[in-house]
């Protein structure tokens, strides 16, 4: 083994190597671990978008929801709700007991939701109106503070309504402004039945920030409670991690019953991280194409390497090397070839991803210009998170197309007959 081993080394890195052989040799490398780098940059900042889209996210969209039948509520307050240890211990009205006392759960807030149409006298649209407690929405959903303190203020009154930047732009109005929602709920009056309205006062307007065609509208609780005339539809939930929320709602499920429905975010959101994930198996799997590219220049290398040395081949099998070792001399040779173009690509991969953020800084600052407009994305940096996972399966991906493409020159190598190459000689 010693033996093979160390003539496919010279055979890959021998100093006597011709230079038109030497030159195709190195191309060859030199793809093999391009292909390799580039698809470790590209995966990296694949799952740095993946990460921050998610953090982003969940900073909005409550990690559990908990939505309640209508006979199972019969609560009229409104909960108070305070992050953990705090909410398994404080005695909330309304708030089951199996919620209250789940570990993970960091915090619990009400909600009152339903589908409304807004009517501005300058443009009619469709939203969806949340009815939520200021007191308790922020440590649920962080990102919703400055909502809440909209609702919450000095100057806030009953029947105030938060909207988003499109919706706003949609009805044409703005912070002071007056609207008209019309609720799902049909009023009798001596001529005929009408859709129950109600005039909303604009107290402010946001930006979402995820998703800027979202058309979401926000009152207090009490507000909603008014409004839809029931007390509240169910709880949102957070949890330490966020990872654990799946097992934590089947936990919930299990522990409240039929009266209740649990969602977890992967059930809420589960198509827009379905599709993240896909994008990233595609693109992937594209850029693979760049490593089996440099797979067929590895068999042609080794197959002119094979060609070149079809006399060297032939004293080896005279000298008693059996068509076996012969075999094993080419393959060892691209795996050596191919070893030494990953490694350097997993290197050069992994370096370049780790200071991409910074490097696309100071290519942004040097030119003047930014790669992701803020008034565009709501991402303004290009993130990157390089994960282990990832260079093991490229690595040991390339390594095994490397050992495949070795096949087919290996095979021609064992199969040349030493008494025809000599004849001559």
């Amino acid at each position: 083994m010693r033996f093979v081993g160390g003539i496919a080394w010279r055979y890959s890195f021998g100093v006597k190597r011709r230079g038109f052989a030497r030159l195709v040799s190195i191309l060859s490398m030199f793809g093999m671990g391009l292909g390799v780098a580039s698809l470790i940059i590209v995966l990296s900042v694949m799952n740095g978008f993946a990460d921050e889209i998610t953090r982003r996210v969940l900073s909005v969209v409550p990690h559990i929801f908990i939505v309640a039948n209508s006979d199972a509520l019969d609560a009229p307050s409104v909960p108070e709700v305070k992050p953990n240890p705090g909410v398994r211990e404080s005695g909330m009205p309304g708030l089951p007991g199996p919620i209250r006392t789940a570990s993970g759960v960091l915090a619990a807030t009400p909600y009152v939701r339903d589908q409304v149409l807004f009517d501005s006298g300058y443009g009619v649209s469709g939203a969806r109106l949340m009815g939520l407690d200021p007191r308790s929405i922020e440590a649920v959903s962080p990102w919703l503070k400055t909502v809440a303190s909209s609702l919450e203020g000095p100057t806030s009154s009953r029947f105030e309504v938060v909207l988003s930047e499109s919706l706003s732009i949609q009805l044409g109005v703005g912070q002071g402004d007056n609207v008209k929602v019309m609720l799902p709920e049909l009023s009798m009056s001596p001529f005929g039945m009408y859709p129950r309205t109600r005039l909303l006062r604009v107290a402010a307007v946001f930006s979402p920030g995820i998703n800027q065609l979202s058309a979401d509208a926000f009152v207090t609780i009490e507000t909603a409670q008014r409004l839809f005339r029931r007390s509240f539809d169910g709880w949102q939930l957070r949890v330490e991690d966020m990872w654990q929320a799946p097992r934590i709602a089947r936990e919930l499920s299990n522990r409240l019953g039929s009266d209740f429905r649990v969602q977890d975010w992967t059930q809420t959101q589960g198509t827009l991280f379905a599709s993240i994930t896909m994008e990233k198996r595609m693109v992937g799997l594209l850029l693979f194409l760049v490593v089996i590219v440099a797979a067929f220049n590895l068999i042609a290398t080794l197959a002119m390497s094979v060609h070149s040395r079809r006399r060297d081949i032939a004293v080896l099998g005279m000298m008693g090397l059996s068509r076996w070792s012969i075999g094993k001399i080419f393959v060892f040779q691209g795996v050596l070839m191919s070893g030494v173009a990953i490694t350097l690509g997993l290197l050069l991969g992994t370096v370049v991803a780790t200071f991409l953020p910074s490097i696309v800084v100071f290519v942004e600052t040097t030119l003047n210009f930014h790669l992701f407009d803020p008034s565009v994305y709501f991402i303004t940096k290009l993130p990157s998170d390089t994960k282990v996972t990832d260079l093991i399966w490229v690595g040991l991906s390339a390594l095994i197309l490397s050992c495949l493409a070795s096949l087919y020159p290996a095979l021609r190598a064992s199969r040349i007959l030493p008494a025809e190459v000599l004849r001559y000689e």
